[in-house]
């Protein structure tokens, strides 16, 4: 029996019932409680006396149906109960009461879930899915165990992976399912009126005559085609390890060549992946980006067809999952940067202030002459993380900027941003190309104030994101044939989330990581940088040019043609980079601006052979990336991967390593659970040392590799 609980103050109740004669207010703090005082579970009804509707507390709930909640992940624990019905209220002070009001109602006690019944019985032989909920009360009601979703197939996926697998499934309703037909039992309306008796043989005949259909058609079904001899399972037991499913795996990542990089540069990096603990290759990029920044204003690189040369600007692309310390990197790498944009900004605002103050004081008809002489403060912000073409092309023209970066975490702020869908998106990789090719850019519009041109301006790209995010635009066609994709330097390392442990240790350590002699070090030569505080390149004449060219040694000379001939011969027919021409094609010129900034940064005054090695060195592993890329699966899962994690999920709960074919094929994932879609799956995971085939009392079963299990 329920007992009823003490109102307790401190305490949230489960559940009220206020009586309106007496107004005693009983509390139920469990659904236990609740149910043993409130429902009929037997006829699934609420009992007398159970006002128990909050938003009608006034209203007597008796009669109405009261359906069983379960939870869908474990079908044998009841979480709430679903309430529907008509709700009186009455007239209590006349004897006998007077029924003055009704309300439809529908609501719930407990938590959500889906209804069900009768379903914690593992030894009941079958189960049922319906839609109907008619169908549901009377089957419920004569002991069947059933579920209840307004989709019959989704009905039988949450039986399906909530019950045990020697329980037969079943679904049962007026309109056919789509899926599994031959194990759904259509009825009509005189199924209503039998008996529960009637009910049970009906049901028990069914699953007969289904049964009987599965184990016949095991043996008509086409089998699974027979392995090679030297392929097939070794019966005596053994297995061999599993291959891997994913494609990515095919074409392993090679590392980022950092031990080719200078020392200030190598140290940086591997400073920042240590206390980040991120990815050295996102590290690397991040470093590389932020010298690529300071420099691209200081000098050009060297081109083989202009002695002016051309800009140093560098574009970079990074992959990293949700977590993989990609902002953490930037933020460590680029302090110098951000003090000396905050402090440019401080500046900026107080001579905005001032220049505010003395415009007040200026007569009108003075004023625009007084303007022209006294130029209104710009903002000298530099670093982007989200701005669309049209708006720094304004800024360039206006000469508000002349050198800027586009440095976020959020690739995909940029890929599915304005500008680069729809109608836009040609002339922003226009304007794009031409900011890196030659420094340049132009506006031209009818009725606009913001047109001009803009030479010598300067842009960096510093991109990273996730892959689900970068997949479609690094995939995309017009992106990589037109060339925009081909100008970045791309690295995609793999993860280390789940190495990423702390020790006592290095949590001190981290506490004083800012006073590391590599990262202090490597921030020192970027102040040095911003302060323009860094010898000048003089050209021929000794004179000082407005974007002198880091030129390459003899050796580095040679060994960019070397690195040029590479890359060209890969591009012919049947060679690694056939398909990747647009990329293979502009390795050397990004080899030759990467040498540029690197020089720079080590405050030489050429770009020797060791520098030029280090450049070709990183533009060979964005090669690499890039054709790596191309090869990697970002849709969904495989048909394959979505079968084995099936099994593994069901016999995992099963506590058990054997599937019968036949009811696996039936459970399987809806797009393949006939046999001309479940067969090549099951036969890849043969192949790939998942699972095989044996064979019970002339009943194919599938096996899985113990391995997997463990």
């Amino acid at each position: 029996m329920n007992a009823k609980l003490p109102c307790d103050k401190t305490a949230i109740a489960f559940a009220v019932s206020t009586d309106p004669v007496t107004g005693t207010r009983t509390e139920y703090h469990s659904l236990k409680d609740f149910a043993q005082s409130c429902i009929d579970e037997q006829n699934f009804k609420v009992k007398p006396e159970s006002y128990i509707f909050s938003e009608l507390p006034e209203y007597n709930c008796e009669e109405c149906e009261a359906l069983p909640l379960v939870n869908p992940q474990q079908l044998t624990e009841v979480i709430g109960y679903g309430i529907r019905g008509i709700a009186k209220k009455y007239d209590t002070t006349r004897t006998p009461y007077k029924e003055i009001d009704s309300k439809k109602v529908s609501f719930s006690i407990g938590k959500n879930g889906v209804f069900a019944s009768n379903t914690n019985n593992k030894y009941t032989p079958y189960v049922l899915g319906t839609d109907n909920i008619d169908l549901f009360v009377q089957l419920a009601k004569a002991g069947e165990a059933i579920v209840l979703h307004k989709d019959i197939d989704a009905a039988y996926q949450i039986i399906n992976n909530g019950m045990p697998e020697s329980i037969l499934r079943m679904m049962v309703g007026f309109n056919p399912s789509k899926h599994n037909q031959d194990l759904f039992v259509q009825v009509n309306e005189s199924f209503k009126t039998l008996s529960t008796n009637q009910v049970k043989q009906f049901f028990t005949e069914k699953k007969q005559q289904i049964i009987k259909s599965i184990e016949s058609d095991s043996f008509v079904q086409p089998q699974v085609e027979e392995m090679p001899a030297d392929k097939k399972a070794d019966t005596s037991g053994s297995w061999q390890a599993p291959v891997s499913l994913r494609n990515d795996t095919l074409i392993q990542s090679k590392p980022y060549p950092i031990n080719e990089l200078p020392e200030v540069v190598r140290e940086a990096i591997l400073a920042t992946a240590e206390y980040v603990q991120a990815p050295l290759a996102m590290a690397a990029q991040c470093v590389l980006a932020s010298i690529s920044f300071l420099a691209q204003s200081k000098v050009n690189a060297p081109r083989e067809t202009n002695k002016e040369g051309m800009p140093s600007s560098l574009f970079f692309l990074t992959e990293g999952g949700s977590g993989g310390r990609k902002s953490s990197c930037q933020k460590l790498v680029e302090i110098p940067i951000r003090e000396h944009e905050r402090q440019k900004n401080d500046e900026y605002k107080k001579a905005l202030e001032d220049w505010n103050t003395k415009s007040k004081t200026i007569e009108s008809k003075e004023f625009a002459q007084w303007a022209l002489d006294n130029p209104r403060p710009t903002d000298p912000t530099s670093i982007f993380s989200d701005i669309t073409i049209e708006t720094l092309t304004k800024f360039y023209i206006k000469g508000i900027v002349k050198n800027a970066s586009l440095s976020s975490d959020e690739a995909g702020q940029f890929f599915d941003g304005h500008t680069m869908k729809g109608d836009t998106a040609k002339s922003a990789l226009g304007a794009f190309t031409k900011l890196f090719d030659d420094g340049y850019c132009q506006r031209n519009r009818a009725s606009s104030d913001d047109n001009g041109t803009a030479y010598d301006v300067r842009l960096t790209f510093n991109l990273l994101g996730q892959r689900a995010v970068l997949a479609g635009a690094l995939n995309d066609q017009t992106l990589r044939g037109q060339g925009f994709l081909p100008r970045f330097i791309l690295t995609a390392p793999e993860s280390i989330a789940g190495q990423r442990t702390h020790t006592i240790e290095f949590r001190k350590k981290l506490k004083n990581s800012h006073n590391d002699p590599r990262l202090t070090k490597f921030w020192n030569r970027c102040r040095d940088i911003l302060k323009d505080e860094l010898p000048v390149l003089l050209n021929d004449s000794g004179e000082v040019p407005y974007f002198p060219v880091m030129q390459l040694s003899n050796e580095a000379e040679l060994l960019e043609l070397e690195f040029y001939n590479e890359c060209e011969i890969l591009q012919g027919s049947g060679k690694q980079f056939e398909f990747m021409q647009p990329f293979a094609s502009r390795a050397n010129e990004l080899a030759r601006r990467l040498g540029a900034v690197l020089a720079y940064f080590e405050n030489r005054s050429e770009i020797d052979l060791e520098t030029m090695r280090a450049a070709c060195a990183v533009i060979r592993h964005s090669l690499s990336e890039w054709f790596r890329y191309s090869d990697i699966e970002v849709a969904d899962e495989s048909d394959s991967e979505k079968l084995i994690k099936y099994l593994l999920t069901k016999c995992k709960k099963e506590k058990t390593n054997l599937l019968q074919r036949t009811i696996a094929m039936k459970g399987a994932p809806l797009q393949i659970r006939k046999a001309k879609e479940f067969d090549p799956c099951l036969n890849e995971l043969i192949e790939f040392n998942y699972v095989r085939l044996v064979t019970i009392n002339r009943s194919a079963y599938i096996e899985l590799n113990p391995a997997l299990l463990k």
